[in-house]
């Protein structure tokens, strides 16, 4: 008989044995069916014990799913419970502009009128440009910040015609704005080309669309237009560079800047070391991996190190290491700005009060303010009548889903006609808790909750109903409860808009209904709960568990033993059986022989 099912409900070492047994070769007998038969009626009470164990695998199962249920409810009930939940403010800004709001539980019914004097800034540290400051007379060998130039010839295009000129090494700018100049004033365009000295920029206007582009050579590259956007401003085309052309590029190493060794720099008391090879984007990655509360970029369009305080307010911001390191990276003649911090004048039924803050995120009073920009704006915060009623709502249909749980786990039948390989898992589950005593205890407990006082009020004030008079009180015995909407909204007006919080969620000088329920379902359904105790790892039916299987492993012992005893004799028997035939064999072959 194969006991590898039960044995791997137990966890037991089990393997059907794999020798060929041939019984019934001289005797006729089907001895396997004989043992088999034997073995089955041996094993009659190690299937019980299997039955039963198989009942309590189940029987932990259905108790934890009450556990998953009221644990589902008391994380409901935690969240429904606060403050913020049930007494819901509302706040509108008149300027969204200047400000929004939000107002918490806590914030004071009313019209605030509020003055944003000044934002929050961020401190600021910027160095001073690097790279060449470049002249109109300069030649355009001379811009070899970013890139090598190399002798080109640009194409300009406006419609369908097109023209060429060429840009050597030894042009100057000036030779350059000209000849752009006469090649577009050549296709028709009136245009106007200048080059800006102090911005480093290139800037070409005209009356005519146009493209611009390299037959050979870098010239866009090196007057940053190749990144350029074309833009129409009015009945102008206008193209710039990108940024300034005499600024370093960030692969830049600092041996390009002149740093021939290890170079210390120290940020806000943070010691960064760099090297030779390090290049610009290279100093920038250590500087925001090294510092915590600044944040560094590389501004290519200026070529200026930037860094940045990550929080706003009055923070400052320290350069300092090696000289010819901060001469090198222009951070030496740097300027620090120091950041300002929100000021806010905020009045309230006559009273008006001053608010300062290092975050343009403040608040007054339960009142969170965002501040976008300097100006005035209203706040008009009030509670939300008709959301604390969705919340009781919610809270009821809750509440009915847990009670018609409990009380159909409590009712429900087990299914019949089937098999238990026929079954699914809810339908193997099906009934085991009927009547169950310690669901029993759970449901009457929820009910009772149904009649408490809190503060000298029940449910039956704020408009929930447990009863249905003259319909058999099925309501009443389900524990379910209804809501009665206009009940509910007369009590909140008779009682204030935090009466509801104070029936569910107070405990200042007693607990609310939610308090009570929340710390009930977490008892039920915690570890070493009273759920657990019954159904969990060191529970009563694990135990129970523990037992049977020990049971079940000396039986399964002695069931193995058996089957090998039998087929022993059996084994025996045939031997027997065999060595009479073969004598009765011999002797009517002597008999024979002696006729």
């Amino acid at each position: 008989m194969d006991l590898s099912g039960i044995a791997s409900n137990i966890n037991y070492r089990y393997q059907r044995s794999s020798r060929m047994q041939i019984g019934g070769a001289v005797s006729g007998l089907d001895t396997q069916a004989i043992i088999e038969k034997l073995i089955e009626v041996e094993s009659i009470p190690l299937q019980r014990l299997n039955d039963k164990y198989l009942q309590y695998v189940n029987l932990q199962k259905a108790y934890r799913k009450v556990s998953d249920r009221v644990r589902d409810f008391n994380t409901y009930i935690s969240d429904f419970s606060l403050q913020t939940n049930l007494i819901p403010k509302t706040a509108s800004s008149s300027n969204n502009n200047v400000l929004t709001a939000t107002a918490a539980a806590s914030a004071q019914d009313g019209v605030y009128n509020i003055q944003v004097n000044s934002l929050a800034t961020n401190s600021t540290f910027v160095g001073t440009k690097l790279g060449k400051n470049i002249a109109s007379t300069d030649t355009f060998a001379d811009i070899d910040t970013r890139y090598n130039p190399v002798n080109s010839q640009v194409k300009i295009k406006i419609g369908s015609s097109e023209t060429t000129f060429n840009v050597g090494q030894s042009d100057t700018i000036n030779d350059i704005v000209t000849n752009l100049q006469s090649a577009l004033s050549s296709l028709g365009a009136n245009a106007n080309v200048s080059f800006d000295e102090t911005t480093g920029r290139l800037n070409i206007t005209s009356d005519k669309a146009f493209q611009i582009s390299n037959v050979s050579g870098n010239f866009t590259f090196v007057f940053r237009l190749n990144d350029a956007n074309l833009k129409q401003q009015g009945s102008n085309y206008i193209l710039e560079s990108s940024g300034d052309i005499g600024v370093y590029s960030p692969y830049k190493t600092l041996a390009n800047l002149g740093i021939s060794s290890d170079k210390t720099l120290t940020i806000n008391d943070k010691n960064i070391t760099v090297k030779s090879t390090d290049t610009i984007n290279t100093v920038i990655q250590k500087i925001n991996t090294n510092v915590q509360d600044v944040r560094a970029i590389y501004d290519d369009k200026t070529g200026k190190i930037v860094l940045t305080s990550k929080t706003t307010g009055d923070n400052m911001i320290n350069v300092s290491g090696d000289s010819d390191l901060l001469s090198a990276l222009k951070l030496d003649t740097g300027t620090f700005t120091l950041g300002q911090t929100a000021q806010v004048s905020v009045t309230l039924n006559g009273y008006t009060e001053t608010i300062t803050s290092k975050s343009n995120t403040l608040t007054y009073n339960g009142l969170t303010i965002n501040l976008a920009a300097t100006g005035s704006a209203t706040v008009t915060v009030g509670t939300d009548r008709d959301k604390i009623v969705e919340k009781v709502k919610d809270f009821v249909n809750k509440w009915n889903e847990l009670v018609d749980f409990l009380y159909t786990k409590l009712t429900e039948k087990k299914v019949r006609g089937k098999s238990e390989e026929q079954m699914n898992e809810d339908e193997k589950l099906q009934g085991l808790l009927e009547n169950d005593s310690l669901i029993r205890r759970i449901f009457d407990r929820f009910r009772s909750f149904l009649t408490t006082q809190i503060d000298g009020k029940t449910l039956n004030d704020l408009g929930i109903a447990s009863g249905d008079s003259g319909k058999g009180f099925q309501n009443t015995m389900r524990g379910r409860i209804t809501l009665d909407e206009e009940k509910l909204k007369k009590f909140i007006d008779d009682n204030g808009t935090d009466a509801v919080w104070k029936f569910f969620g107070n405990t200042e000088g007693y607990k609310g209904l939610g308090i009570q329920l929340k710390e009930y379902s977490y008892n039920l359904s915690k570890f070493n709960g009273e759920i657990d105790t019954v159904a969990g790892t060191s529970g009563r039916l694990e135990r129970e568990k523990r037992i049977l299987s020990k049971r079940m492993v000396t039986m399964m012992s002695y069931i193995e033993k058996k089957e090998q005893q039998l087929w022993a004799k059996y084994s025996t028997l045939e031997s027997a059986l065999a060595k009479l035939q073969a004598q009765g064999g011999f002797m009517a072959q002597a008999f024979a022989q002696r006729k």
